[in-house]
């Protein structure tokens, strides 16, 4: 994390993180595959996703938001790699919602 909460993007860019990615891309394909059949997703692309949704939550409900509606997830959550790990869960619930409201 970024000093002012937000993510660092020097750490979800970096080519050690994209590669602990694969394993979350492959457990993603597997058990969210018609929501990611149509827009597969590189590691890289969900290492930028990652990126964007700490950002959100940062914005929407960080340390600078009075009365957030919602408490953040925490950092350790994005930081578990393993395969059915909480990373995938967010992951692959992202692109389920994202395919259900047809963005």
């Amino acid at each position: 994390m970024a000093k002012d909460g937000g993510p660092s993007t020097k750490f979800w860019e970096s080519s050690e993180t994209i590669s602990q990615l694969e394993t979350v891309r492959l457990w993603i394909g597997k058990h969210y595959k018609k929501y990611v059949q149509n827009d597969s997703p590189s590691s890289k692309s969900l290492a930028g996703l990652v990126v964007q949704l700490l950002q959100f939550q940062e914005d929407a409900f960080g340390r600078r938001v009075n009365n957030p509606p919602l408490t953040k997830l925490p950092a350790k959550c994005f930081l578990d790699f393993k395969a059915g790990g909480t990373l995938c869960h967010i992951l692959g619930s992202v692109y389920k919602y994202k395919s259900e409201q047809g963005w």
